[in-house]
């Protein structure tokens, strides 16, 4: 039986989605492409220390999840290690947006690892608890609606950063970065404590047999849905992760209209929480899994429209439109995917009778910080062996080809197979509902 969540408590659960993206949001592309343009730092070298990052994530992730799984305090699982994470990311990303006037491939790399291990201690323990707080298939795409809203308002807060920071000229830069980081040490442990305050802890049994991380593997092998999502997620990672890191260098270096960065990204951050209260209806109006893989055909097939847009001030008609499309798109993945992997938990607790939802988000997001440390750092390393450099003056035209086929052509062919693995998926709706219904069951039983 859920638990109802009011609106009020949506909007405080989502206040630390919304800091988050702040501070995301310069992360993927464009503090490296500062710290290579301003400091001189290889691009090649750079895309290797993210890699490295990455990998650190591969030890961390599971292992939080797997302990935030067996936690028990009177605060609930989750709550002890989100509060501990907030304060680690307040000091990661004071230092690494804030580099003052010189800085070594050393404190990239050192502030890098301890944001990303910050990162795993917030966000696993954050997500889990999201899937905790109702088994309801509506009322949780209503709850990752709230935390999707939150965070594309935060994207929204980012991109009007430039032009809110005085002398920085409408442009991303490490001006913009440091008043982001101040604004982040009061923002980041004020939303925590009123999530962690008001919220309730969800609908877990904690008398339930703790799960054992040697167990996970086996658990895993008896998920075909899950098996399934992890695949998706290897494809839509791979893509996602070149898109991210070219896209800043892409506009900014390549069509050279960066000093409009605002400008070109408003409507489609404005438009994008606009059209999250349909996509709440496509997911609950229809089967979300037959739902989400139809509108992320067409998101797929729009991303190599940018390959036409020439550089130069013509480009920045058709790239606003071209971003403002795909913004449209883009909220359906964030609400549809993490609602999908609350059904394959809920279908994991009911053949093992234990609940990973810690340990299962956790092995996703290793999944897609893999993807994502492969996809980013290679597109890094690719244009770098074809020869493209963000400061230069002139690149050559393989160069520029080269940048074009890492930013328009190879995301949409790794999205494609995760587009058949959606259509193919093996669960729907209706399965769900029976093992809610079994689920319930057995949380009434031992109350």
């Amino acid at each position: 039986m859920s638990i109802p969540i009011g609106s009020k408590q949506l909007l405080l659960f989502a206040l630390p989605a919304m800091v988050s993206a702040v501070m995301h949001g310069p992360i993927t592309g464009i503090v490296p492409s500062l710290y290579a343009e301003e400091f001189g730092l290889d691009l090649t070298i750079i895309g290797t220390v993210l890699l490295i990052a990455r990998l650190f994530d591969a030890i961390t992730d599971p292992l939080i999840g797997y302990m935030s799984d067996r936690t028990r305090t009177p605060f609930g699982k989750r709550k002890p290690w989100i509060a501990v994470g907030s304060a680690m990311t307040v000091v990661a990303v004071y230092f690494l947006y804030t580099p003052g006037e010189s800085a070594s491939m050393a404190y990239f790399l050192g502030f890098s690892l301890l944001l990303y291990l910050a990162w795993t201690v917030l966000e696993i323990p954050y997500v889990a608890w999201a899937l905790e707080l109702s088994r309801d298939s509506a009322q949780r795409a209503k709850i990752n609606a709230s935390r999707s809203g939150a965070t594309l308002l935060g994207g929204i807060v980012f991109t009007l950063m430039p032009s809110l920071v005085p002398g920085s000229g409408g442009s991303m830069n490490f001006q913009v970065l440091g008043v982001i980081a101040i604004i982040m040490a009061v923002a980041i442990p004020v939303s925590t404590i009123l999530a962690l305050l008001f919220v309730p802890h969800g609908e877990t049994d904690e008398d339930q047999e703790e799960p054992r991380i040697r167990e996970l593997w086996g658990s895993i092998k008896l998920n075909k849905p899950f098996q399934y999502f992890i695949a998706l997620y290897l494809c839509i990672g791979l893509g996602g992760g070149f898109t991210g890191v070219l896209t800043f260098m892409y506009v900014d270096t390549y069509l050279q209209i960066g000093d409009r960065y605002t400008e070109l990204f408003m409507p489609s951050v404005i438009l994008a929480p606009l059209s999250l209260p349909f996509w709440v209806w496509w997911l609950t109006r229809f089967d979300k899994y037959k739902a989400t893989a139809g509108a992320f055909s067409i998101f797929a097939l729009t991303m190599p429209v940018a390959w036409f847009i020439d550089p130069g001030e013509g480009a920045f008609w058709p790239m606003m439109i071209y971003y403002s499309v795909l913004s449209i798109f883009f909220p359906l993945l964030m609400v549809s995917m993490p609602t999908i992997l609350g059904d394959i938990i809920d279908y994991d607790e009911y053949k093992t009778g234990k609940n990973r939802s810690g340990q299962y988000y956790a092995f996703m997001a290793l999944i897609n910080k893999g993807t994502s440390a492969i996809g980013g750092p290679l597109a890094l390393m690719l244009i770098g062996i074809w020869g493209y450099q963000p400061g230069a003056v002139t690149n050559s035209p393989e160069a520029i080809t080269g940048l074009k086929i890492g930013f328009c052509i190879l995301p949409t062919l790794l999205f494609l197979p995760g587009l058949l693995l959606l259509w193919k998926f093996p669960m729907n709706d209706r399965s769900h509902r029976q093992i809610r219904s079994q689920l319930d069951e057995r949380l009434a039983a031992a109350a």
